[in-house]
């Protein structure tokens, strides 16, 4: 009975055992169903990512051209080397390798590879750009011995006539950690390259149309063995700009070898017709990731070659401010143009004696004379009648003080003076003798080429219109002035250029010009008369001219600003000169002449 008893309890101990390992198998089994059908799709991707690599095509940007349809701005194609930084197995050995290959150094080799590890774990790294034919038959002939390396054709930005309208252009750099997080680059990923200044900033995602993705099938050791197919890349929109591509090259032309900016629009419709910053950089040499000697050479240079001076850069307007102060003048009804004020070559003003260009004085003369002549006391005199609180009003309703909206960026609003300004800034409170300087354009009132350019438009047509540079921008009048108030300043104007006024060096025979200049010290006489001679030359006054023609039918407006060039009258008005001529030989076969009398 007990070895009965004893088999039993052998039974059901193996009963039990059956059991457990009955739960087992069916636990088992429920997670290989579970591993196997379940989670199939997760563990196929997963097996897939250490199988293929996905690499970005880059879609080309759109084309930009001129306002008759000629490219300027295209794109080439290069083969770039990119890195994996997940396939890295062994840095130094990289490092020594693209030594050999492409001269690559160390320091650039581990800034790429710690820049590429923080995009992600899959993503690439461009190591170099437009690899030469050279190179490229050095790196496929080991390619085998570097899995972690990749060669693919990529599209490259070219501007086809180097530094042209390199200003309104801009150019192309790698996407920083701060862009990141701006709006207009929400669909960017680090290593991306975006538009950093000029129309490929602004127009940056109509440009960069929508990156594809080629996959590349890999063997165990990261070799690629396949190209699946690509998810092709969308090409970026074409502009179309206002620029017109022989004035812009006239307008480059005229500023060489000078410091300055130039700016040709039509009054009649706010297209800029061409646009000019020097000096001047190419963009071109951002294209392939500009060098450190390139870029050390362009931010160091004193006269900022990287700045649009038309549009980022303000200056005092000198005499040019003659011109808003005529029409604030006549519609505040402070002055009927008719009225004569002696010039005897200095005036006292609250306590302090003002002098006028001319030191014999120009003796008694009317707005259309005293802006013929550019006389400093009928100004001052004009000044004093408006005060600082009408000349502020009037300055930022003919659109100074404030950004014109321009599709360019970087515009400054430039400084209209004012009472409440200047406690703003300084805590003092505004002297009446300040307004005397102001009303010359003195002082501190700054404006940009930009604006002076619209000051003109108003004058040139009674309409103050928003400039742009993209042809298919919806144009617009901002504000209108009475045209019986712009006669006698446009008589003034053509009289400057026409009739031995200070413009005219910017005179054309058969082309009705007119227009103003300024000269404006950079810094006091005073201070400048005790200077050395070599010294002084480097404090030369800054040359304005501005203008319009043709007189009775406007349709170019030309702002020009020559920073320490001299007088406006003999360096800046032959620049406009230049353009205005271009323009005439385009697009004005038979210009109208017109005869303004000495007595009308």
């Amino acid at each position: 009975m007990a070895f009965l008893q004893d088999n039993r309890e052998y039974i059901r101990r193996i009963g039990w055992l059956g059991w457990l390992f009955s739960v087992l198998i069916l636990v088992l089994f429920c997670r290989l169903w579970y591993l196997s059908i379940v989670r199939y799709d997760h563990f196929v991707s997963l097996a897939n990512r250490n199988q293929i690599r996905s690499v970005s095509l880059i879609a080309p940007r759109g084309e930009i051209y001129d306002r008759e349809g000629t490219i300027l701005v295209e794109n080439t194609f290069g083969f770039d080397l990119l890195l994996f930084p997940d396939q890295v197995i062994d840095p130094k050995e990289t490092q020594a390798y693209l030594k050999d290959a492409i001269t690559f150094s160390a320091e650039k080799f581990y800034e790429r590879l710690d820049a590429g590890r923080s995009y992600g774990r899959y993503q690439p790294v461009v190591l170099k750009q437009n690899l030469s034919l050279a190179q490229m038959s050095y790196l496929l002939a080991r390619s085998s011995d570097h899995p972690e390396l990749e060669i693919l054709e990529r599209p490259r930005r070219s501007y086809v006539y180097g530094n042209l309208a390199a200003h309104l252009f801009g150019y192309m750099g790698e996407i920083s950690a701060s862009e990141l997080s701006l709006d207009i680059f929400r669909e960017r990923r680090a290593g991306d390259l975006v538009g950093k200044s000029g129309i490929e900033r602004i127009y940056d995602a109509d440009l960069s149309g929508r990156n594809g993705i080629q996959k590349l099938r890999v063997d165990s050791r990261g070799r690629t063995v396949a190209l699946l197919p690509p998810v092709p890349a969308q090409s970026g929109q074409p502009i179309r700009l206002t620029i017109d591509l022989d004035l812009q090259k006239a307008t480059e032309r005229a500023l060489e070898g000078q410091v300055g900016g130039a700016i040709a629009m039509d009054p009649r419709n706010g297209e800029i017709l061409a646009i000019a910053s020097h000096p001047t950089f190419d963009p071109n040499d951002f294209s392939t990731r500009i060098s450190l000697s390139k870029w050390e050479n362009l931010t160091s240079n004193s006269d900022k070659p990287l700045q649009n001076r038309v549009v980022q850069n303000t200056f005092s307007p000198g005499s040019i401010f003659k011109i808003v102060m005529a029409l604030a003048g006549l519609e505040e009804g402070v002055l009927d143009p008719k009225e004569k004020v002696l010039c005897s070559g200095s005036k006292e003003f609250f306590g302090r004696r003002f002098r006028c260009s001319s030191k014999s004085g120009h003796g008694r003369l009317d707005l259309r004379r005293a802006l013929q002549y550019s006389c400093n006391i009928y100004f001052y005199e004009l000044g004093r009648r408006l005060g600082i609180d009408k000349i502020a009003a009037f300055s930022r309703k003919i659109g100074l003080g404030e950004t014109t909206g321009v599709d360019l960026p970087g515009e400054v609003p430039g400084i209209v003076p004012s009472r409440e300004w200047k406690k703003k800034t300084t805590g003092m409170p505004w002297f009446a003798g300040e307004t005397i300087s102001v009303s010359i354009g003195q002082g501190p009132v700054l404006v940009t080429p930009l604006q002076v350019a619209l000051v003109l438009t108003a004058i040139s047509r009674g309409q103050l219109v928003r400039p742009h540079i993209r042809m298919d921008r919806n144009a617009h009048d901002v504000q209108s002035f009475p045209r019986e108030h712009l006669k006698p300043i446009r008589d003034g104007l053509w009289l400057s250029v026409n009739d031995s006024g200070t413009g005219r060096a910017a005179h054309i025979d058969g082309m009705e010009v007119a227009g103003k200049t300024g000269t404006v010290q950079t810094i006091s006489r005073e201070t400048l008369d005790k200077l050395p001679s070599g010294q002084a030359a480097r404090f030369k006054p800054n040359a304005w001219f501005a203008g319009f023609a043709p007189m009775d039918d406007p349709r170019i407006v030309v702002a020009v600003i020559i920073e320490r060039g001299g007088d406006g009258g003999r360096v800046a008005a032959p620049v406009a000169r230049t353009i205005f001529q271009a323009y005439t030989q385009k697009f004005l076969k038979a210009p109208g002449s017109r005869q303004l009398a000495a007595g009308q």
